[in-house]
């Protein structure tokens, strides 16, 4: 039986489709960026080779107008996707007023969590799908990464400093949870899940 290739991890939180589209357009304008530059240089290499020895070639200086296109066009473009990944990021670093807040301790190497009411886990996390969820991390030895890929959410956490991040799950499921930050000899280890299930199972 042959894998089946995919791209991306499961899309199951309320930012994961726009993550995912912003950066597939960034993909696609700097490929065709990249592209244009590699084939005009190679046209340009083969078309005004020189063609004896002897041939001086004629430099034309100071075309305003490509000057200025080359300029001005990809200026519009590349601060275009500045201002809309600028626009996201404050989306996602942003919580919304309604969040569950939990507590997140992460330690060599294993990632503690505690529930508002006072429920404690160890590399898991059970949340409501439909809810925001703000985690206050820290960290108790060294610099960990709080990474749930499916959520499209990464946050680093720095001993003596609480940091925070928030998501929503859009779907029920079992989704992977990383340390993406290397914290020593066990760092492969440091993973768990993330149940989200739906409000009356939660």
């Amino acid at each position: 039986m042959i894998p089946r290739l995919r791209f991306f991890p499961d899309s199951a939180s309320s930012i994961s489709p726009e993550v995912n589209f912003f950066f597939i357009l960034m993909v696609v304008l700097c490929t065709t960026v990249a592209t244009g530059i590699a084939v005009f240089l190679i046209y340009s290499a083969i078309r005004y080779r020189r063609k004896g020895e002897n041939e001086m070639g004629n430099q034309r200086r100071n075309y305003i107008p490509a000057e200025a296109a080359w300029i001005i066009l990809p200026f519009f473009f590349f601060m275009g996707m500045f201002a809309w990944g600028a626009e996201l990021y404050f989306e996602i670093e942003r919580p919304p007023d309604n969040t569950i807040n939990m507590y997140a301790v992460g330690r060599q190497w294993m990632w503690k969590i505690q529930h508002p009411e006072g429920q404690r886990e160890i590399n898991t996390l059970h949340i409501p799908v439909g809810r925001p969820v703000k985690l206050i991390m820290t960290s108790e030895d060294v610099i960990h990464s709080f990474f749930i890929p499916a959520f499209r959410t990464k946050q680093d956490v720095l001993p003596d400093r609480y940091e925070t991040t928030w998501f929503q799950a859009t779907k029920p499921g079992k989704y992977h949870l990383f340390c993406a930050e290397y914290c020593g000899a066990k760092h492969s280890g440091m993973i768990g899940w993330v149940y989200a299930m739906t409000p009356s199972d939660y």
